[in-house]
């Protein structure tokens, strides 16, 4: 039986270290519960394009995956160093992560990690995603 997708909407708000003002977007998305967690799935409107977004989480580690101008597939995992290839149209880098904390609740995840490229330190950045099913039921 196929895993039927519930429409929903995404808010994410990015907090980085250096940067006063917090990064926002929101999306229309859609939602696929798993058995030991879930799915979303939205675009993200970019400078340079629309990027798919897919953030999967199963229990203990979350899974940030684009397609498209920005390709990346990493994994938070708290407490733990995680590294992943970062691609855009104009380079490639290797993105190593250390995950302090990945709290998920219904209808929200929330990940702080300190973030590296190419063994630069880029900063420490806080991803606050909720989401919203369509009609305005909470999660």
């Amino acid at each position: 039986m196929a895993i039927e997708p519930k429409r929903v909407r995404v808010r994410q708000k990015t907090m980085i270290s250096e940067i006063e003002e917090p990064i926002e977007l929101q999306a229309d998305g859609l939602y696929y519960e798993l058995k030991t967690g879930f799915v979303l799935t939205f675009d993200q409107e970019r400078e340079d394009g629309v990027v798919p977004t897919t953030i999967k989480y199963t229990t203990g580690r979350l899974a940030l995956i684009c397609k498209g101008p920005i390709e990346m597939n990493h994994s938070f995992i708290e407490g733990r160093l995680t590294q992943s290839l970062y691609k855009n149209p104009y380079m490639s880098m290797t993105m190593a992560t250390t995950t302090e904390r990945l709290d998920v609740a219904d209808g929200r995840c929330r990940f702080a990690y300190e973030l590296s490229m190419n063994d630069d330190l880029a900063g420490n950045y806080v991803v606050d995603v909720t989401w919203t099913f369509e009609g305005g039921d909470e999660a």
